[in-house]
């Protein structure tokens, strides 16, 4: 089942809290942001959701209003509770539609900067990214901007293969870290078994022998597991550390 946890960013704003000096400002803070995003959805609403949208606003505005820290904290906890599941599918699926026009935004502003001798690849790059910036329906788009590459000449794609290089190594480095961090924290964890096994498979992946799409492959599935559960709650616990 969808959970709204996720979606409201719950675990980060509690931990925003506990590391600041006014912990009630920075859950104001988080709740601020929240609210942006939920009036936007509901700017852009066609009425299905509209009464469940306004419900949550007004919820998060309550909580914004209330002065005391554990009652706000109380308000923003019980969201979850409040919503059903196809709400929360429903928000999760604007949040990632939000993430995924960030992300192909940010590919632009990367293919813009590429060396002058692959201009031509990259030119029709930020051609094919900006086409999918009028997509509507999210899984097309989401399957254009992740198959991108196979439209590249194989020379582009070496040469970005191996620009990326260092990236895809200090991705695996933090995954490691991150892995680290939750096994020796709590040593009864939750899936240690299975975090255990995806960080032997990203320092396995970062061995000299092991090819750049072999990295590429590794760390795509160290950081979208099968498992819907496990990722899920290490999706909860990197928004908690981060």
């Amino acid at each position: 089942m969808t959970k709204l946890v996720l979606i409201c960013l719950l675990s980060l704003a509690l931990v925003q809290c506990a590391l600041s000096e006014n912990p009630a400002e920075a859950l104001n803070q988080h709740i601020r942001v929240q609210l942006q995003e939920y009036e936007k959805f509901l700017a852009n609403d066609d009425g299905s959701h509209k009464e469940e949208l306004q419900k949550l606003i007004k919820i998060y505005e309550s909580a914004l209003k209330t002065e005391d820290f554990a009652e706000k904290e109380t308000i923003v906890k019980g969201v979850t509770a409040q919503f059903s599941a196809e709400f929360g599918a429903f928000v999760q699926l604007q949040l990632q539609m939000d993430q995924l026009a960030e992300d192909i935004k940010s590919a632009i502003g990367f293919y813009k900067t590429i060396d002058a001798s692959f201009k031509a690849d990259a030119d029709k790059a930020i051609a094919d990214l900006q086409a999918m910036e009028q997509m509507t329906d999210f899984e097309a788009k989401k399957n254009a901007f992740l198959n991108l590459q196979t439209t590249f000449r194989p020379e582009f794609v070496e040469f970005l293969k191996k620009d990326s290089l260092p990236k895809i190594m200090l991705d695996l480095q933090n995954s490691i870290q991150f892995f680290e961090t939750l096994l020796a924290a709590d040593a009864n964890i939750k899936f240690a078994s299975e975090i255990a096994a995806l960080k032997a498979q990203a320092q396995a992946a970062m061995a000299e022998n092991v090819s750049i799409d072999d990295k590429q492959k590794a760390l795509f599935e160290i950081t979208n597991p099968s498992n819907a559960e496990l990722y899920e709650f290490l999706q909860k616990k990197f928004i908690e550390a981060n």
